[in-house]
């Protein structure tokens, strides 16, 4: 790793340690700039909840301006919920001045130092926490008293062996307020959290803007709240996981035929059209299919809720109330425009990681641009797909294009480039009727079809039809029912005649065969005529033979002619 010669102490969070090459410097202080609310003190809990639960770290939060129970309480909304750590992994400190000693002029951080370590020491922690360290030091008027207790903090952490982070709230340029003076140039970290409100949105951004002897990247995190606290908006890099050659069935058997099997597990698919050309009711179909395989799938719908959608869904032969009463599925309802895209991106998340989801159908996630900022909807879309893919999940993803663009080319780039698989929705009109497309774009992974196919929606289900040509063209609809209906006619007719010519043919032949049998019978009759008029000849020869030779005996008294005339 670059940068191996400063020690660190890893944060536990995974982006976190990410950004910063392995965490924050160990027995170092680190600041945590930021305007009121930009996250300061939450970060602040979460490093410390993250460590206590992956690192095993302990930590000694010093309250120096609100109460802890406050800062407790605040908490108790995120999954890693401080009350639950015992006091060992978090204990927090009251150790907000005393007013009467801070305007007697009597001040300074010794004494809170000497309870922070005794705290740490009882504990074995590692970090210790100065949460509105700013508030404290601006009661001192002098500079030079301010820069003296920063000093004492550095000399503190070098002879305890602890690690500090520093809360503080920042100018709107970006720098720390007045009462901290040079802080930023006595810490080795500096982390700016910032805050603004844009095109009525809010835009929160981390930026490390100093890191003492090791690289690092000054660019803007974008960050969104979750159930875990800040997340960034963006992962910052990291090992893809292996791709799975599994394939999800889409619960159209046909789809499957033309995607080369379904989708691959793990993948996104955009689906893309204008409104009716049935991206909802492919996306509603994918789910349903997932739970009936034995799989978990969390349905996302804008404008629309659940009860409305297990409706329209029935019209067409899918049942999303069966798998939403098994638990296997669930619907989640959400308005655009109310909540900015980071609110909604961490609704959906939170419900994908309860559901312990397999599959996610979000409908369409074009509204996620819709309101606020439209590179934080661009951003929560691509983290909405890196998500899925972290998690081995498959994602369905639609969007909607206007009426009249191209479906292939008029959705959001943002996902198109970053989805495995396109599926282009549209329609055709003719003859004043309009019938539903479907093409496959793209799908990465996976021989697929290129050829348009008529999508059919019925109360039976959905389906493709063959691919139907006729003159070069695809024809679909009644287009299709009358060409189809004409090349019946003729294949009726020309069965017709193949009919009567084979019974033409049929009759010759058999005509033919009767004259055979006919000839046959003349010829065997005629043949035995001839061997009975030749045995009849033979017979009457040899009766007139014999009567010449009884002839010629009674003439010559038995001796024959040639005897009698003999000389003796």
């Amino acid at each position: 790793m670059t940068g191996t010669a400063i020690s660190r102490l890893p944060t536990g969070i995974a982006w976190l340690d990410r950004l910063t090459h392995g965490g924050i410097p160990a027995r170092r202080l680190t600041v945590l700039l930021g305007q009121a609310g930009a996250g300061k003190t939450l970060l602040s809990c979460q490093i410390a909840a993250a460590r206590a639960r992956l690192a095993g770290g302990g930590t000694v939060f010093a309250a120096l301006e609100e109460p802890p129970a406050d800062i407790i309480r605040n908490a108790a909304g995120f999954a890693w919920d401080l009350a639950s750590l015992d006091g060992r992994q978090f204990h927090a400190l009251d150790l907000r001045p005393d007013p009467d000693m801070v305007f007697a002029g009597d001040f300074d951080l010794r004494g809170m130092l000497a309870t922070l370590s005794a705290k740490a020491r009882q504990t074995g922690a590692e970090l210790v926490v100065l949460d509105g360290l700013d508030t404290v030091l601006g009661w001192l008027a002098s500079p030079a008293r301010r820069s003296a207790e920063l000093a004492r903090i550095g000399r503190w952490l070098e002879e305890e062996g602890l690690t500090a982070i520093v809360t503080a709230k920042a100018e709107r340029q970006g720098g720390p307020v007045d009462a901290l003076g040079p802080l930023e140039f006595g810490v080795s970290l500096v982390v700016a959290l910032e805050r603004r409100e844009e095109s009525g949105g809010t835009l929160r951004a981390l930026r490390i803007t100093k890191y003492r002897g090791s690289p690092h990247s000054s660019s803007a995190h974008a960050l969104f709240f979750s159930r875990h606290g800040l997340e960034p908006l963006i992962w910052p890099g990291g090992d893809a996981p292996p791709a799975s050659r599994e394939r999800v069935g889409s619960g159209m058997p046909r789809l499957d035929a033309l995607l080369g099997g379904g989708y691959l597990r793990g993948s996104t698919a955009l689906l893309s059209g204008p409104p009716g050309t049935g991206k909802s009711t492919l996306g509603a179909l994918f789910a349903a299919s997932v739970c009936a395989a034995g799989g978990r799938a969390v349905h996302v719908a804008f404008d629309e809720g659940p009860e409305q959608a297990i409706r329209n869904m029935r019209s067409v032969g899918i049942d999303l109330d069966g798998h939403r009463a098994s638990g296997a599925l669930r619907l989640i309802g959400l308005q655009p425009g109310r909540d900015g895209p980071e609110q909604l991106l961490s609704e959906i998340l939170a419900a994908v990681e309860t559901q312990k989801a397999t599959a996610l159908v979000v409908d369409p996630v074009s509204s996620l641009m819709r309101g606020g900022v439209a590179d934080l909807g661009q951003s929560a879309i691509r983290r909405l797909v890196e998500e899925a893919r972290a998690r081995g999940m498959t994602a369905l993803l639609t969007s909607l294009v206007e009426v009249g663009d191209d479906p292939s080319t008029g959705t959001l780039s943002a996902v198109s480039t970053i989805a495995d698989a396109w599926i282009a929705l549209g329609y055709t009109e003719r003859g004043g009727e309009r019938n539903r497309t479907l093409s496959i774009i793209k799908a990465r992974g996976s021989a697929h079809s290129n050829q348009t196919r008529e999508f059919i929606m019925s109360g039976e289900g959905c389906t493709l039809a063959d691919v139907y040509t006729a003159g070069g063209s695809v024809l679909l609809g009644t287009a299709r029912m009358e060409r189809e209906a004409e090349e019946r006619r003729r294949e009726a007719l020309a069965s017709l005649d193949h009919q009567r010519r084979l019974r033409e043919l049929q009759t010759q032949l058999a005509e033919a065969e009767m004259h055979q049998r006919r000839s046959a019978l003349q010829f065997e009759a005629a043949q035995a005529e001839l061997a009975l008029l030749e045995a009849a000849e033979a017979g009457r020869r040899t009766d007139q033979a014999e009567r010449l030779a009884r002839t010629a005996a009674s003439r010559s008294a038995d001796v024959p002619v040639e005897e009698a005339g003999a000389p003796a």
